[in-house]
């Protein structure tokens, strides 16, 4: 059973989410917030999976209970269901490695495809953000054909732009860490890299981190 916390300032929506969801299997509802500042005792409280958050929240924003959250409790999954497609929000998200972003227009299955995502170990950007915020962007055909890249290779050059180790990425990704260091090898051929520094370099020029 997957446990979710619901932080959410609007009343209507916060309920509404609880009551879409509450009707799907393998989910519970652990518990509703309203503010910023009650995310982080409600999650050591309640033991969430997944944090389904605002942006816009009184006392603690959720960028602010984000870095907290994930400084704290590093396994709960968060996910920030927000109204702003804004680069910048999108970005401060991804530089505090939060997993999950979709916007408040979505429907009940791709806030469920979000949630089964992050679980995974895998971020999950809504589709809707334009290319210029979106993180999966690479992962179009354009750009695998260009650098000759798989999805997978990508989505591994991300995570080491992102400072994980290979133990780290065998775990987010469900793979040995012999098959992460054949993907590396791979990469750094395609790309002709010799240096893990320089790799890191490409995510991040690439916006890939």
């Amino acid at each position: 059973m997957t446990k979710i916390l619901i932080a959410d300032d609007h009343q209507l929506f916060n309920d509404g989410m609880k009551m879409m969801l509450s009707a799907e299997d393998g989910l519970q509802i652990v518990g509703q917030v309203f503010s910023g500042k009650d995310v982080l005792d409600a999650v050591h409280r309640m033991q969430p999976n997944v944090v389904l958050m605002d942006i816009n929240m009184p006392h603690l924003n959720g960028l602010e209970a984000a870095e907290k959250l994930i400084k704290n409790y590093p396994t709960v999954r968060i996910i920030m269901l927000t109204m702003y497609s804004d680069r910048k929000f999108v970005e401060d998200c991804q530089r505090l490695g939060v997993p999950g972003y979709i916007l408040k227009n979505s429907g009940v299955d791709e806030v469920l495809t979000a949630i089964e995502t992050v679980l995974a170990g895998k971020r999950y950007y809504d589709p809707k953000l334009t290319k210029s915020t979106n993180p999966n962007q690479h992962a179009d055909d354009s750009f695998q054909k260009q650098f000759q890249l798989t999805k997978r290779e990508i989505e591994i050059i991300g995570l080491v732009g992102q400072s994980f180790t290979n133990d780290e990425i065998a775990e987010k990704l469900f793979l040995s860490v012999a098959t992460v260091k054949t993907h590396r090898n791979n990469i750094n051929l395609k790309l002709g890299i010799n240096k893990p520094a320089d790799l890191v370099k490409f995510a991040v020029e690439h916006g890939l981190a």
